[in-house]
């Protein structure tokens, strides 16, 4: 269950894995992704849940980050809430797709992490076992060890070596985490959609998870401890690179110390068009590069720069010649550029990009740029030291040699452990504090005790203290 091509692909490269291991997979999609799905090639059994082309995710996000590039952040959380909201509350009084995904009697479900609750919910309600997957794990929801003093918050641009001053911001931020709602309602689900069973808690739904699949890996984030639970998977998506198609293949090659690949992802469709006049000015100050940039909605040709509707991301990052990466930072492209071993030049918008961009920046594999307030010269001066600089490709590169030395693929990593817990169950990997109350886990009960004991032994030895000098008085 996931509706957005970036959360589609990590399952559907492990689904592949989890066929070589005797497991039948079906996809419940709205039917404008099931398209999209069969127009790119993809061959998987799906079922259509026609509420989400109501509230069709893709379109929800892109409105989110279209926005954003506005300059209006608070403006697009609050569009992104509603639309979660609907699409959520949507899904789940969808009853047609409710009694079909019943009636296929399935053994476990792979659900999507984020960003909402719903595909949980409907997991439970039809008595499934789940595994959730996504680009991040929640600490504050699941229970994973958490220390703000080296441990950036959830899409917080900070790194691990905070001063006091980012200290300070990230346990607040980190303490506001704990204090909020399950996105996207504010409501418990299970007792409006599952009346049928017994309440339980939003939070408590998504700690019922056999265990997390994280599409994320230390090289692309700082360390930082991980439970039993949880296994890091990162780089679903990527894959080795074929051959690109003749036109694009034949402007690679023409280039004459490389190409720079500009790509902002599945969901941005066009730039901004100050935005994108500022870069292809700049891109074609470079003149001994040629640019492939994915924007628009026709095939341009300007100068030493092909602008292209869609391109093969992963494809043309793999090609020889491809020097630089510039991307918005979203944890696919990221993955792919690590994957070939390919610096960057982040332009971070909102959601995990800035949080990526500071993970690239502080390791050495790129540097970041203000989207917002960039200047042609910067720009300029960044691609030229960056794509023939060989700190960031060797830096990049080891990381690369790194990801590629691991005996399993990501995929293949992720449906072991699926095909494990699902088989054999997950009581060895759950760990206590996830059915502990959250006055234990966090100790608050403890606390209370130790503060109590001090103010009564504060009371009793100011008592006998004011007692021994009233004795003193009288005699």
């Amino acid at each position: 269950m996931a509706q957005s091509k970036s959360h589609m692909l990590p399952m559907i490269a492990i689904s592949k894995e989890l066929e070589k291991l005797n497991h039948s997979i079906t996809f419940a999609v709205a039917s404008r992704m099931n398209t999209d799905l069969i127009n790119d090639g993809f061959n998987i059994s799906t079922i259509i849940a026609k509420s989400l082309d109501k509230f069709y995710f893709e379109d929800i996000i892109r409105e989110m980050v279209e926005t954003m590039m506005s300059g209006a952040k608070i403006t697009a959380l609050t569009e992104w809430l509603k639309g979660t909201n609907a699409l959520c509350h949507g899904y789940l009084n969808d009853t047609a797709h409710v009694h079909e995904l019943a009636a296929h009697q399935f053994d476990y479900a792979i659900v999507d992490y984020a960003p909402t609750l719903c595909y949980s919910v409907m997991a439970y309600k039809l008595n499934l076992p789940f595994i959730s997957l996504g680009a991040f794990i929640d600490p504050s929801v699941n229970r994973v060890p958490f220390n703000p003093s080296f441990m950036p918050t959830l899409f917080s641009s900070f790194t691990d070596k905070m001063t006091f001053r980012e200290r300070i911001i990230n346990t607040v931020r980190y303490v506001l985490l704990l204090l909020r709602p399950s996105v996207p309602s504010f409501e418990t689900l299970s007792e409006r959609y599952v009346p049928e069973k017994q309440r339980v808690s939003n939070e408590k739904i998504k700690q019922m998870s056999l265990m997390y699949i994280a599409d994320n890996d230390m090289l692309l984030e700082f360390p930082h401890p991980v439970p039993s639970n949880v296994v890091m998977c990162g780089g679903l998506a990527a894959a080795p690179a074929i051959k690109l198609p003749d036109k694009l293949n034949d402007f690679v090659e023409n280039s004459s110390d490389g190409i720079v690949v500009v790509s902002y992802g599945s969901i941005i469709k066009t730039l901004p068009s100050e935005t994108l006049s500022k870069m292809i000015e700049a891109f074609n100050m470079v003149t001994n590069l040629n640019f492939v940039v994915a924007t628009g909605k026709e095939v341009m040709n300007v100068k030493n720069v092909l602008m292209l509707p869609w391109i093969p991301q992963n494809d043309v990052l793999g090609h020889s010649k491809t020097k630089l990466f510039i991307t918005h930072g979203g944890k696919s492209s990221v993955f792919e550029a690590l994957h070939h071993g390919i610096p960057m030049i982040v332009f971070p918008i909102g959601v995990d990009q800035p949080a990526n961009a500071a993970v690239i920046t502080a390791k050495h594999y790129g540097i970041t740029m203000d989207f917002y307030h960039f200047t042609i010269q910067d720009l300029v001066k960044n691609i030229r030291n960056i794509a023939f600089n060989d700190q960031f490709k060797s830096n990049i590169m080891r990381a690369s040699t790194i990801f590629h030395s691991r005996p399993q693929t990501p995929s293949e990593r992720a449906a072991y452990w699926i095909n494990l817990v699902t088989n054999m169950g997950n009581e060895h990997f759950r760990h206590s504090s996830l059915d502990m109350p959250w006055y234990s886990f966090y100790l608050v009960d403890v606390l209370i005790t130790f503060i109590t004991i001090g103010l009564s032994s504060v009371i009793c030895l100011q008592w006998i203290c004011c007692r021994a000098k009233r004795k003193h008085k009288q005699e």
